[in-house]
């Protein structure tokens, strides 16, 4: 019995996951559409960066997970190009943002049927040194255009990543 319900935890925890509302987030002035939960709050900031923020986890919950998207455009983006090609200068600069950058993994899949990458790395936030994240981020070309998905978590929580995930794979190119 000990064994078996772990095991039906992990059958039953992503029913709960599906049972909440999920609104559609689309604007005709930005270049994606994405699905996200009615209790996850939906902001357009600057330069059109789209922010789904996670509902608060209790009074004590100081750090609110969230999902940003950007979409940036270059003739040369997917051309001469390649979403292999960045991984370095991007990896330099992200080393840059966090104290005991650390790379936690890299891989690469199709995401709207285009070269895609996963890049997870953590560290200390720079503004806040005793606030280590996590960051999951999904990059890619399509259309001349760079899709940046980054989902930031507090490094001890993954209470929202299976929804995190949901969210990021929902996105679907314009």
């Amino acid at each position: 019995m000990k064994l078996l319900i772990p095991f039906l935890s992990l059958f039953i925890a992503p029913l709960f996951t599906d049972a909440q509302e999920w609104k559609t987030f689309s604007r005709d002035s930005i270049l994606f559409t994405a699905k996200y939960p009615e209790n996850w709050v939906n902001k357009i900031k600057e330069g059109k960066r789209v922010f789904f923020t996670s509902p608060s986890e209790g009074t004590d919950d100081n750090f609110f997970e969230n999902i940003n998207i950007s979409v940036n455009y270059n003739a040369e983006y997917g051309k001469s190009v390649k979403i292999k090609d960045v991984y370095a200068s991007v990896t330099e600069e992200l080393k840059k943002t966090l104290n005991e950058y650390t790379e936690e993994s890299l891989q690469y899949f199709k995401w709207n049927n285009e070269d895609a990458s996963e890049l997870i790395y953590a560290g200390y936030s720079k503004s806040d040194a005793s606030l280590k994240i996590r960051i999951t981020q999904w990059f890619c070309f399509s259309n001349q255009n760079l899709y940046v998905a980054t989902f930031t978590a507090h490094f001890n929580n993954n209470n929202h990543n299976a929804v995190a995930k949901k969210i990021m794979n929902s996105i679907v190119f314009k």
